[in-house]
Protein backbone atom coordinates (compact mmCIF):
# COMPACT_ATOMS: atom_id res chain seq x y z
CA UNK A 1 0.00 0.00 0.00
CA UNK A 2 0.74 3.68 -0.43
CA UNK A 3 -0.27 6.78 1.10
CA UNK A 4 0.92 10.31 0.79
CA UNK A 5 0.02 13.43 1.41
CA UNK A 6 1.98 16.46 -0.31
CA UNK A 7 1.66 20.29 -1.75
CA UNK A 8 -0.51 20.46 -4.48
CA UNK A 9 2.37 22.66 -6.24
CA UNK A 10 5.04 19.89 -5.84
CA UNK A 11 3.08 17.35 -7.14
CA UNK A 12 1.46 19.59 -10.09
CA UNK A 13 5.38 20.47 -10.71
CA UNK A 14 6.29 16.88 -11.72
CA UNK A 15 3.38 16.08 -13.29
CA UNK A 16 3.49 19.02 -15.22
CA UNK A 17 7.13 18.03 -16.29
CA UNK A 18 6.39 15.05 -17.15
CA UNK A 19 3.13 16.01 -19.41
CA UNK A 20 5.29 18.31 -21.70
CA UNK A 21 7.00 14.77 -23.49
CA UNK A 22 4.69 12.05 -22.75
CA UNK A 23 0.75 11.16 -22.03
CA UNK A 24 0.89 8.38 -20.13
CA UNK A 25 3.76 7.82 -17.19
CA UNK A 26 5.19 5.07 -15.44
CA UNK A 27 5.45 6.27 -11.72
CA UNK A 28 7.41 3.99 -9.13
CA UNK A 29 7.14 4.11 -5.98
CA UNK A 30 9.64 2.83 -2.81
CA UNK A 31 10.52 3.22 0.85
CA UNK A 32 12.77 6.52 -0.16
CA UNK A 33 9.57 8.31 -2.38
CA UNK A 34 8.83 8.51 -6.04
CA UNK A 35 10.83 8.52 -9.52
CA UNK A 36 10.33 7.57 -12.97
CA UNK A 37 11.85 8.01 -16.69
CA UNK A 38 10.27 8.76 -19.57
CA UNK A 39 10.95 9.28 -23.37
CA UNK A 40 8.49 11.46 -25.56
CA UNK A 41 7.46 8.80 -28.45
CA UNK A 42 9.85 10.68 -30.97
CA UNK A 43 12.87 9.93 -29.13
CA UNK A 44 13.86 13.18 -28.73
CA UNK A 45 13.22 14.06 -25.18
CA UNK A 46 13.73 12.37 -21.52
CA UNK A 47 12.78 13.09 -18.55
CA UNK A 48 14.13 11.59 -15.58
CA UNK A 49 13.14 12.86 -12.11
CA UNK A 50 13.32 11.66 -8.39
CA UNK A 51 10.79 12.92 -5.51
CA UNK A 52 12.42 11.91 -2.39
CA UNK A 53 9.72 10.76 0.25
CA UNK A 54 10.93 13.88 3.03
CA UNK A 55 9.04 16.34 0.03
CA UNK A 56 6.16 15.19 1.07
CA UNK A 57 4.02 16.18 4.47
CA UNK A 58 3.07 12.37 5.12
CA UNK A 59 4.74 9.29 3.63
CA UNK A 60 4.07 5.60 3.89
CA UNK A 61 5.17 2.90 1.24
CA UNK A 62 5.32 -0.95 2.77
CA UNK A 63 5.88 -2.30 -0.36
CA UNK A 64 7.35 -1.24 -4.22
CA UNK A 65 4.82 -0.02 -6.66
CA UNK A 66 4.55 0.78 -10.63
CA UNK A 67 1.46 2.52 -11.70
CA UNK A 68 0.70 3.48 -14.59
CA UNK A 69 -1.29 7.16 -15.24
CA UNK A 70 -3.02 9.00 -18.12
CA UNK A 71 -1.29 12.60 -17.01
CA UNK A 72 -4.75 14.57 -18.23
CA UNK A 73 -7.00 12.53 -16.11
CA UNK A 74 -4.59 13.27 -12.72
CA UNK A 75 -3.87 17.36 -14.83
CA UNK A 76 -7.81 17.73 -14.47
CA UNK A 77 -8.56 16.73 -10.75
CA UNK A 78 -5.34 18.37 -9.08
CA UNK A 79 -6.34 21.91 -11.34
CA UNK A 80 -8.69 21.87 -8.60
CA UNK A 81 -6.49 22.62 -6.11
CA UNK A 82 -4.50 25.57 -5.17
CA UNK A 83 -0.87 25.69 -4.55
CA UNK A 84 -0.76 25.18 -0.78
CA UNK A 85 -3.69 22.88 -0.65
CA UNK A 86 -2.28 19.47 0.55
CA UNK A 87 -2.86 16.09 -1.99
CA UNK A 88 -3.45 12.78 -0.61
CA UNK A 89 -2.65 10.32 -3.05
CA UNK A 90 -3.43 6.62 -2.08
CA UNK A 91 -2.89 3.36 -3.77
CA UNK A 92 -3.71 -0.26 -2.84
CA UNK A 93 -2.67 -2.57 -5.31
CA UNK A 94 -5.57 -5.08 -4.82
CA UNK A 95 -7.89 -1.69 -6.24
CA UNK A 96 -6.02 -1.17 -9.34
CA UNK A 97 -7.12 2.36 -8.89
CA UNK A 98 -5.45 5.35 -7.70
CA UNK A 99 -7.01 7.53 -4.92
CA UNK A 100 -6.63 11.31 -5.14
CA UNK A 101 -8.22 13.39 -2.28
CA UNK A 102 -8.42 17.12 -2.34
CA UNK A 103 -10.35 18.12 0.67
CA UNK A 104 -13.25 16.37 0.44
CA UNK A 105 -12.85 15.61 -3.18
CA UNK A 106 -12.03 12.09 -3.92
CA UNK A 107 -11.33 10.96 -7.20
CA UNK A 108 -10.30 7.43 -8.16
CA UNK A 109 -8.55 6.96 -11.37
CA UNK A 110 -8.33 3.75 -13.53
CA UNK A 111 -4.73 2.76 -14.41
CA UNK A 112 -2.65 1.40 -16.69
CA UNK A 113 -1.00 -1.21 -17.40
CA UNK A 114 2.53 -0.97 -16.98
CA UNK A 115 3.74 -4.11 -18.84
CA UNK A 116 3.37 -2.80 -21.99
CA UNK A 117 5.45 0.45 -20.75
CA UNK A 118 9.10 -0.12 -21.58
CA UNK A 119 11.70 0.86 -18.71
CA UNK A 120 14.39 3.32 -20.17
CA UNK A 121 17.96 4.03 -19.76
CA UNK A 122 19.91 7.09 -19.78
CA UNK A 123 22.14 6.83 -22.07
CA UNK A 124 25.59 6.93 -21.18
CA UNK A 125 26.82 10.18 -22.49
CA UNK A 126 30.28 12.19 -21.94
CA UNK A 127 29.40 15.80 -21.83
CA UNK A 128 32.64 18.21 -20.78
CA UNK A 129 30.39 21.53 -20.65
CA UNK A 130 29.01 22.06 -17.13
CA UNK A 131 26.96 25.74 -17.24
CA UNK A 132 25.14 26.46 -13.95
CA UNK A 133 22.65 29.84 -15.36
CA UNK A 134 19.87 31.84 -13.72
CA UNK A 135 16.81 29.96 -14.99
CA UNK A 136 15.24 33.35 -15.57
CA UNK A 137 18.28 34.45 -17.35
CA UNK A 138 17.82 31.39 -19.67
CA UNK A 139 14.21 31.29 -20.35
CA UNK A 140 14.65 35.26 -21.25
CA UNK A 141 16.81 33.81 -24.30
CA UNK A 142 14.64 31.70 -24.79
CA UNK A 143 11.46 33.43 -25.41
CA UNK A 144 13.91 36.06 -27.76
CA UNK A 145 14.91 33.28 -29.40
CA UNK A 146 11.56 31.85 -30.66
CA UNK A 147 10.42 35.31 -31.98
CA UNK A 148 12.89 34.64 -34.58
CA UNK A 149 14.00 31.12 -35.29
CA UNK A 150 12.61 27.09 -34.57
CA UNK A 151 15.93 26.08 -33.22
CA UNK A 152 18.43 27.37 -30.85
CA UNK A 153 22.19 27.13 -31.03
CA UNK A 154 24.09 26.62 -27.35
CA UNK A 155 28.31 27.32 -27.45
CA UNK A 156 30.37 27.50 -24.39
CA UNK A 157 34.37 27.89 -23.74
CA UNK A 158 36.14 28.50 -21.19
CA UNK A 159 35.00 32.07 -21.01
CA UNK A 160 31.69 32.39 -21.84
CA UNK A 161 28.22 30.92 -22.63
CA UNK A 162 26.26 31.48 -25.44
CA UNK A 163 22.91 31.16 -26.77
CA UNK A 164 21.99 32.57 -30.55
CA UNK A 165 19.17 31.86 -32.81
CA UNK A 166 19.24 32.39 -36.61
CA UNK A 167 15.96 33.41 -38.59
CA UNK A 168 15.23 34.44 -42.15
CA UNK A 169 15.48 38.22 -41.44
CA UNK A 170 16.58 38.33 -38.09
CA UNK A 171 19.01 37.06 -34.90
CA UNK A 172 18.52 37.13 -31.21
CA UNK A 173 22.00 36.08 -28.89
CA UNK A 174 23.07 36.03 -25.51
CA UNK A 175 26.48 35.81 -24.55
CA UNK A 176 26.99 35.46 -20.50
CA UNK A 177 30.81 35.93 -19.05
CA UNK A 178 31.93 33.23 -16.34
CA UNK A 179 31.48 36.06 -14.06
CA UNK A 180 28.02 36.22 -15.09
CA UNK A 181 26.99 32.82 -14.25
CA UNK A 182 26.76 30.89 -11.23
CA UNK A 183 29.09 28.71 -12.47
CA UNK A 184 31.15 27.54 -15.76
CA UNK A 185 33.51 24.33 -16.43
CA UNK A 186 34.41 23.71 -20.06
CA UNK A 187 38.05 23.46 -21.14
CA UNK A 188 37.41 22.84 -24.91
CA UNK A 189 34.83 24.72 -27.12
CA UNK A 190 31.40 23.15 -27.45
CA UNK A 191 28.13 23.99 -29.73
CA UNK A 192 25.11 22.21 -30.78
CA UNK A 193 21.76 23.08 -31.90
CA UNK A 194 18.15 21.92 -30.42
CA UNK A 195 14.77 22.74 -31.25
CA UNK A 196 13.13 25.46 -29.59
CA UNK A 197 9.86 23.76 -29.35
CA UNK A 198 11.39 21.07 -26.88
CA UNK A 199 13.98 23.63 -25.25
CA UNK A 200 11.15 26.02 -24.65
CA UNK A 201 8.87 23.67 -22.76
CA UNK A 202 11.65 22.55 -20.63
CA UNK A 203 12.97 25.56 -19.63
CA UNK A 204 9.25 26.63 -18.90
CA UNK A 205 8.84 24.03 -16.13
CA UNK A 206 11.96 25.41 -14.23
CA UNK A 207 10.97 28.75 -14.69
CA UNK A 208 9.54 30.23 -10.74
CA UNK A 209 10.22 26.72 -9.56
CA UNK A 210 13.97 27.06 -9.11
CA UNK A 211 16.57 30.09 -9.38
CA UNK A 212 19.00 27.94 -11.44
CA UNK A 213 19.81 25.07 -13.77
CA UNK A 214 22.62 23.10 -14.65
CA UNK A 215 23.62 22.95 -18.35
CA UNK A 216 25.72 19.90 -19.71
CA UNK A 217 26.63 20.18 -23.21
CA UNK A 218 28.99 18.28 -25.90
CA UNK A 219 29.98 19.24 -29.56
CA UNK A 220 26.41 17.95 -31.63
CA UNK A 221 25.59 15.74 -28.05
CA UNK A 222 22.46 15.99 -26.52
CA UNK A 223 22.24 18.49 -23.61
CA UNK A 224 20.94 17.76 -20.29
CA UNK A 225 19.43 19.97 -18.21
CA UNK A 226 18.83 19.49 -14.63
CA UNK A 227 17.25 21.63 -11.49
CA UNK A 228 15.99 21.22 -7.96
CA UNK A 229 12.66 21.84 -6.31
CA UNK A 230 10.76 22.12 -3.10
CA UNK A 231 14.14 22.62 -1.51
CA UNK A 232 16.58 19.97 -3.50
CA UNK A 233 13.84 16.70 -2.02
CA UNK A 234 12.58 16.89 -5.96
CA UNK A 235 15.00 16.71 -9.00
CA UNK A 236 14.40 16.61 -12.26
CA UNK A 237 16.57 15.86 -15.12
CA UNK A 238 16.13 16.27 -19.29
CA UNK A 239 17.78 15.08 -22.05
CA UNK A 240 17.28 16.64 -25.48
CA UNK A 241 18.44 15.40 -28.54
CA UNK A 242 20.68 17.67 -30.99
CA UNK A 243 19.53 18.67 -34.29
CA UNK A 244 22.69 18.19 -36.91
CA UNK A 245 23.10 21.07 -38.87
CA UNK A 246 22.83 20.56 -42.48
Amino acid sequence: MLQGKIKADFIKTLVDATAILVDEAKFKFDGDGMYGRMVDPAHVGMIDFKMKKEAFDEYECKEEAEIGVELEKLKSILRLAAGEDIVELIYKKDEGRLNVKIGNLTRKIGLLDTSEMPDTKIPSLELPAEIVISTGELYQAIRAAEAVADHVILMADSESFQIAAQGDTDSVEMRLEKDQLYSLKCNEQVKSMFPLDYLSDMVKVAKGKSEEITINLGMNYPVKLAFDVAGGYIKIMYLLAPRIEE
